[in-house]
């Protein structure tokens, strides 16, 4: 996959803009402050049609302004371009475009345009919070995989109706006929939930750790995991062991007014040397720990889609020495389309990448 020009209007600090890549390699340089971060961020909006950020679209929307516009061409397959245009207004809302034809849903979007980001303001928020690496897994599953995304939206329904009932007082007596049929819901989409999440767990890890090894001192051996109390052989005993964790937390969560079992309570784990990284590790460890995962991510979606995303790398060789600086870069030879971004001259051998000033 393959950008080759961007318009943005009143996204983030950018009133107006227009960018043409030309190539795999591209540098945006500038100085802090000049929207470096925020032109990654929306490139990556083209993929999930959300901020990587987890902001709500009124809070990416340009200070006065009455409207957001994301406007792209992509080129998919070598050859064939598509145009992808993201418009909102707080009064309509978000809309989505493909060609210029209008999309009823999210799910025909996601697969048009993969995209991963890396971030050096996730390494402290994605690292040290749960439910931050959880959604950081979902994103990814959710570009892989449609049927993933629509698991994920009818577990999030089911959740959401679950915990209204539980707010809501469900007395002891009524609780199992009024909870059961979501206890169904959230077992069946939560099963394949965590069994997707399994498998690709495994399978980004084991690159992650590949990468990690390649820039970092030796002994600092990464381990990522996917601990769940519900996770088994198959679908259906996932499932089985759902409905059966809802059944015994039934009184608790009668008290406290939530669901105490399922998927969303997961943790994604990082271990650098057997320990959590959450606890132990420096910044700079974090920071290769985050940026492992996330080359991970690139080779994960190109090994389901068959054709590699665009890799969008924010501030990548700050806090990191000259020698691993060189060996990330070469790492980033394997890959396709690679937008980086830099506040200074990284003194680094990039004269093949395009550069990119703003």
């Amino acid at each position: 996959m393959f950008i080759d020009s961007l318009t943005l209007q009143n996204f983030r600090c950018f009133k107006e803009g227009s960018f043409t890549f030309q190539g795999t390699r591209t540098v945006i340089s500038g100085e802090n402050g000049r929207g470096k971060s925020n032109l990654l961020e929306s490139i990556f909006f083209l993929a999930v049609a959300k901020s990587s950020r987890g902001a709500l679209e009124r809070d990416v929307l340009r200070h006065g302004a009455d409207y957001f516009n994301i406007q792209s061409s992509v080129i998919k397959k070598g050859s064939l371009r598509a145009s992808i245009r993201i418009y909102y207004d707080p009064h309509s809302g978000k809309r989505i475009y493909l060609d210029e034809c209008p999309l009823p849903r999210l799910s025909d979007l996601l697969g048009t345009f993969n995209a991963v980001l890396f971030s050096p303001e996730d390494v402290d928020l994605v690292l040290r919070f749960p439910h931050e690496r959880r959604r950081m897994l979902d994103i990814l599953a959710s570009q892989a995989s449609i049927s993933y995304l629509s698991d994920l939206q009818v577990y999030q329904r089911a959740l959401a109706q679950r915990n209204r009932l539980l707010r809501n007082g469900v007395s002891q007596a009524g609780a199992e006929a009024q909870l059961q049929p979501w206890d169904v819901q959230l077992a069946g989409a939560g099963a394949r939930i965590v069994r997707y999440r399994t498998e690709a767990v495994e399978r980004i890890g084991s690159s992650a750790r590949r990468f990690h090894a390649s820039f970092s001192p030796e002994g600092e051996d990464l381990c990522v995991r996917y601990q769940s109390p519900w996770a088994a052989d198959t679908v259906e005993e996932t499932q089985v062991l759902i409905l059966s964790g809802l059944q015994r937390q039934r009184d608790r969560e009668l008290d406290l007014g939530y669901t105490l079992a399922g998927p969303h309570k997961d943790q994604l784990l990082f271990e650098i040397g057997g320990r959590d990284v959450q606890r132990h590790a420096s910044q700079g460890q974090l920071k290769s720990v985050l940026l492992s995962w996330k080359l991970a991510e690139a080779v994960f979606l190109e090994s389901v889609a068959s054709e590699a995303p665009v890799l969008l790398l924010d501030d990548i060789f700050s806090e990191l020495d000259t020698r691993r600086s060189l060996r990330l870069l070469n790492l980033l030879g394997d890959f396709g389309q690679v937008i980086l971004t830099t506040a200074r001259d990284p003194d680094l051998p990039i004269s093949e990448y395009q550069g990119i000033a703003i």
